[in-house]
């Protein structure tokens, strides 16, 4: 078993939890899937609610350091960025999601803070052309 570190995780919402890191990947328990992505690994597969994705091969997701997040990803069609040095792990939208984002030519609501530190969501300004601009300081 690997040391656990704080690892966080951007994906529908932003969560922090402990990950076990091997070969630049993170590995968490079973039960924080739910909190991360939605879903839950159960026999038939993964599971949102009565939905499930069939997963033959369930157990190459786990390990003794628990559930391999990247893998579960995959299976979700969820693309991911890691930056296993400061244990980020980032998680896309489904593929359907963001297809239907560029037909439809729709952007998700989003909640920011502007530069006064009011939260502003997109929707404030829905039929009215928008630019986000944003930056890092890193």
């Amino acid at each position: 078993m690997h040391e656990s570190q704080e690892t966080t995780i951007l994906a529908d919402w932003t969560s922090t939890t402990e990950a076990h890191w091997q070969d630049q990947k993170p590995w968490v328990k079973p039960s924080v899937l739910d909190e991360i992505l939605g879903w839950e690994l159960k026999p038939e597969g993964l599971c949102q609610g009565s939905l499930c994705i069939p997963v033959p091969d369930a157990a190459s997701l786990m390990t003794d350091d628990g559930l391999d997040l990247l893998a579960a990803a995959e299976k979700l069609n969820r693309p991911t960025l890691v930056d296993s040095e400061n244990q980020w792990v980032v998680i896309g939208s489904p593929a359907e999601e963001r297809e239907n984002a560029l037909v439809g030519r729709q952007v998700p609501n989003v909640t920011l803070r502007d530069l006064d530190g009011a939260s502003r969501e997109l929707t404030e300004w829905s039929g009215t052309r928008r630019l986000l601009v944003a930056f890092s300081s890193w």
